[in-house]
């Protein structure tokens, strides 16, 4: 699983309109796993989250926050920064969640498709964590992502809403894809 979190995402406010961009990543005959971050209220430094799984099957979902960042030798706590999670079905049912770990969250009864939404709180510019105001987002991918067990090898879809009015741009190592789009949402594919 860190393969894919290796990378750091900065959203910088910038003078131009933000160049739409999308970045490929490895392909799979597999449905992606579609994360949307939006900032409603950058100036209180928290970003929601959406992410939605889809074909899986009747195993409980296994969600997780990673405890553990590439190039940093220590394990952190980045569960304590996320709040508000819920879990909805297809038809925006909301579903029961469990706490198995501090890190963790079980959908033990769903569907095909789950949808979880939640908030991380990000005040700290430091690389590892999640910093977050109204100039910019710096967001390192363990201390935002909820991943779930056993998607390891699916590809992953994500969709940047910046705050309404901020001319804010993506800046990322992931590569250019070949499908852009023609909004002010940014996607990357990884």
């Amino acid at each position: 699983m860190v393969r894919r979190w290796l990378i750091a995402l900065a959203l910088v406010a910038t003078t131009a309109a933000a160049a739409p961009i999308i970045v490929s990543g490895p392909s799979s005959a597999a449905e992606p796993v579609l994360y949307r971050f939006s900032f409603p209220k950058p100036a209180e430094r928290w970003m929601q989250v959406d992410a939605t799984f889809a074909d899986l099957g009747r195993a409980p979902l296994e969600l997780r926050i990673s405890r553990s960042s590439p190039g940093r030798y220590a394990i952190h706590d980045f569960a304590r920064n996320v709040s508000d999670v819920h879990a909805y079905d297809s038809n925006g049912r909301e579903l029961k969640l469990e706490r198995p770990d501090p890190a963790g969250w079980n959908v033990q009864t769903h569907g095909d498709r789950v949808t979880i939404k939640y908030k991380v709180y990000g005040n700290r510019v430091d690389g590892t964590y999640l910093a977050i105001d109204s100039t910019h987002a710096h967001i390192n991918m363990p201390a935002a992502i909820m991943w779930a067990r056993g998607f390891d090898d699916r590809p992953a879809t994500l969709r940047f809403d910046p705050p309404a009015g901020a001319e804010w741009q993506v800046a990322t190592q992931l590569h250019p894809g070949a499908s852009p789009t023609n909004s002010p949402r940014q996607t990357c594919n990884i």
